[in-house]
């Protein structure tokens, strides 16, 4: 018994000793890893990146001085948001009511009231880039009409109005000097075109242009960019990216994780990544700074696109193609627009062109005179397929016609008109035709 007790004290410290070095080898132990080398990733421009004020652009502005003017020239409009950008704007304050079509005529009539024209709805948080909105509490609102008028002898007011949700903010301006805004206005206007207010009995003031308009028609010669650029910048690795052929006319870009296709024909691709994919309503800031910062990321900006449309409840937001200051159509779906699905923290669906109209590559340009404004609004109302009083808008555009075989696209001048939040295209003969914004 003596023996037992005695080998048990014995084994006792044997293992209490292993036990102290086993806890001192794993406290004192350093691993030899192996140097992991990490993964490069390709940092792809292809073409442009874009500020947030160059991709929000109106699309129309007028103006009353001696007579109604306006304009749709690029030049003209960026000379006047140019101007804008030197300004602030404080005490915002909300009327949750419509702005009256009578109220906004009555605004018109008074000298140097200016009306600007923005396709899309411009969230409050955006147009800070356009001008300061030095108010602490900068509402997540939205508007598609900005309306400056003159208040007293040194004073302006701006009214930021939203036509479909029905609400407007004014807001007083401070310019830096107003004789010097006065001055600009005054030669800046000369070069304006007439304008008409048509009064089709629908809530939205139509102004027109009152004299027959000139554009050029353009004819391209095909140029596009190689998909493989876009394969290397919107893949994580590119060398890890699956190439199969559907068809003639399809190719697929896979890797585990996203899909992208393209077809050879029309010059478009479609990328998704499916788990990006949200149901959450975005913030319509947040949602225009993610797309237009996704784009920039790849320098995706090929060409002039600006900002027309966005749904925060599917997260959709789309970029319409301008060609000298006019909108592109065409009679195919999405081949003269850049949309976006952004998800989760990564665009879920990106759909887009991946053509280019390059200055060098314009063989043929014909000056081309159609209608004036308020002819082409005496045209549709004598058409019996167009509903003329529920017209909001009207606009000289390009419809783009693709030529597969010589291999050319032609900008081919035209009118199209708004209808709710769609844009139709007339061509005289077959009435309305649906080509334009959602």
């Amino acid at each position: 018994m003596k023996y037992i007790e005695t080998a048990k004290t014995i084994l006792l410290f044997v293992l209490v000793g292993l036990s102290l070095f086993l806890t001192f080898s794993i406290w004192s132990y350093t691993p030899n890893y192996e140097t992991i080398e990490q993964q490069t990733t390709v940092d792809v421009s292809i073409a442009e990146k874009r500020k947030v004020e160059e991709v929000i652009q109106p699309y129309k502005v007028i103006i009353q001085q001696d007579e109604l003017k306006g304009t749709i020239h690029a030049e003209r409009l960026r000379e006047l948001t140019g101007d804008l950008m030197k300004w602030s704007v404080t005490e915002l304050t909300q009327y949750t009511q419509a702005f009256e079509k009578e109220k906004l005529e009555k605004l018109l009539d008074r000298p140097g009231t200016i009306m600007v024209y923005y396709q899309g709805e411009v969230p409050f948080r955006a147009y800070e880039n356009v001008i300061d909105v030095a108010d602490p509490n900068v509402p997540e609102s939205s508007f598609d009409r900005v309306v400056i008028t003159r208040e007293g002898k040194n004073n302006y007011l701006i009214y930021f109005i939203n036509r479909e949700h029905a609400y407007y903010y004014v807001a007083t301006a401070h310019v830096p000097s107003v004789d010097q805004f006065e001055r600009f206005l005054a030669t800046w206007s000369e070069q304006l075109d007439p304008y008409e207010i048509i009064d089709n009995k629908s809530s939205s003031l139509v102004a027109v242009p009152s004299e027959e308009v000139s554009f050029e028609t353009q004819t391209y010669y095909q140029e596009e960019i190689n998909p493989t650029k876009f394969r290397d910048a919107l893949f994580q690795d590119p060398n890890a990216v699956r190439r199969s052929q559907v068809n003639a006319q399809l190719e697929e870009y896979a890797d585990d994780h996203a899909l992208m296709t393209v077809d050879t024909e029309l010059k478009m691709l479609k990328y998704v990544y499916p788990s990006a994919e949200s149901q959450e309503i975005a913030i319509p800031s947040e949602l225009l700074f993610n797309a237009i910062d996704f784009i920039n990321e790849h320098g995706g900006w090929t060409d002039e696109y600006r900002y027309v449309y966005m749904d925060p409840l599917t997260r959709y937001i789309k970029f319409q193609l301008f060609v000298h200051g006019l909108p592109v159509y065409s009679d195919t779906p999405g081949v003269t627009e850049i949309i976006q699905y952004y998800g989760e923290n990564h665009v879920f669906r990106y759909n887009r062109p991946y053509y280019s109209f390059d200055s060098t590559l314009l063989l043929e340009r014909e000056e081309q005179t159609i209608m004036s404004g308020i002819d082409f609004m005496s045209v549709l109302k004598q058409d019996a397929d167009v509903s003329y009083e529920s017209i909001e808008d009207v606009s000289p555009g390009y419809v783009m016609v693709q030529d597969p075989e010589q291999r050319l696209f032609i900008l081919e001048p035209s009118w199209f008109y708004m209808v709710g939040d769609q844009w139709y295209h007339y061509d005289g003969m077959k009435g309305g035709s649906e080509g334009g914004l959602e």
